[in-house]
């Protein structure tokens, strides 16, 4: 399927391809999808395509939030990570100015996104929306689905590895609180239980390992991914809530640190929130198997 593609006044490399097919309404504002294209691009990045994928093009769902799920795909590495390209586009477009205020963008290279078959790309490339295309690629929706009974096992032996580790953590750090009174030895395993849910989580939906260990980071990799993630640890001008940069302290801290310490009182509220968010990422990735397997039954 080929898209038909127009030229946007700002730059005349830049093509925000609009489908044949579009619902009546469209869930977001063509004009500020075209900003963001026209930020990336604009001296910081050299994309061959942006993809907009999810539920504002009215495909699989991805982030449960509202947000624009983007997959930009590089022919080399850039010089800017996902992290920084969020910076740039909250300098160069502040949120209290957009109307869908978060942005979840991939940054993946063409020889990777060429070389792997995973759900995640395979719902981004057949079901998104091509908002920019450079003037040397030719985009093609893939001809046919991936195999999705492999994905579904692949999926589910790292969720049934990931979750049961990070539930046998979460129980012996209930247990080091509450008997030994080993608060380093808690926090500890309430930090690493944290990465296992969230390597879980990662895995799950996107078929790859997540390359960091630092849960400050990988919730803000994931947190559009559940509402519920974002009410449990996203700060807000009327509750504090440390728990994220706690457990990153604690991950070094409680290893290395002879002289760590913290208030059982305060360390039981960490674990409570580690605790809790298991529960939400068991839930939201058992529904995403639960997709892949009912796809591989079709197949």
């Amino acid at each position: 399927m080929e898209t038909n593609q127009n030229p946007v006044q700002e730059q005349s490399a830049q093509r925000i391809a609009l489908e044949l097919e579009q619902p009546a309404e469209r869930l977001y504002d063509p004009a500020e999808a075209a900003r963001i294209v026209q930020t990336l691009t604009d001296g910081y990045f050299d994309p061959e395509y942006i993809l907009l994928f999810g539920n504002l093009v009215g495909g699989t769902r991805h982030s449960d939030a509202v947000a624009y799920d983007l997959l930009m795909v590089v022919r080399e590495t850039p010089e800017y990570d996902w992290m920084r390209a969020k910076r740039i586009l909250r300098y160069r477009m502040p949120v209290k100015h957009r109307n869908i205020a978060y942005i979840n963008l991939y940054i993946m290279t063409l020889n990777y996104v060429e070389s792997n078959k995973t759900p995640f790309l395979y719902f981004a490339h057949s079901e998104g929306e091509l908002l920019y295309c450079s003037d040397h690629y030719h985009f093609r929706r893939p001809k046919h689905p991936i195999d999705f009974a492999k994905a579904y096992a692949d999926a589910k032996l790292h969720y049934d590895t990931f979750r049961i580790l990070g539930n046998e953590l979460i129980e012996q750090a209930q247990e080091a609180l509450s008997e030994s009174r080993n608060i380093r030895l808690a926090a500890l395993f309430s930090a690493q239980a944290a990465v296992y849910f969230y390597h879980t989580l990662y895995y799950v939906y996107h078929g790859q390992e997540f390359d960091s260990h630092d849960p400050v980071v990988m919730h803000d990799r994931m947190r559009t991914l559940s509402t519920k993630l974002m009410l449990t640890f996203d700060d807000t001008h009327i509750e504090r809530i440390f728990t994220l940069p706690c457990l990153k302290k604690f991950l070094v801290k409680a290893r290395y640190d002879l002289s760590f310490d913290i208030a059982p009182q305060e360390l039981e509220m960490h674990l409570q929130h580690v605790e809790k968010m298991g529960d939400i990422i068991e839930n939201y990735a058992g529904l995403r198997l639960e997709l892949y397997k009912e796809l591989s039954e079709r197949q």
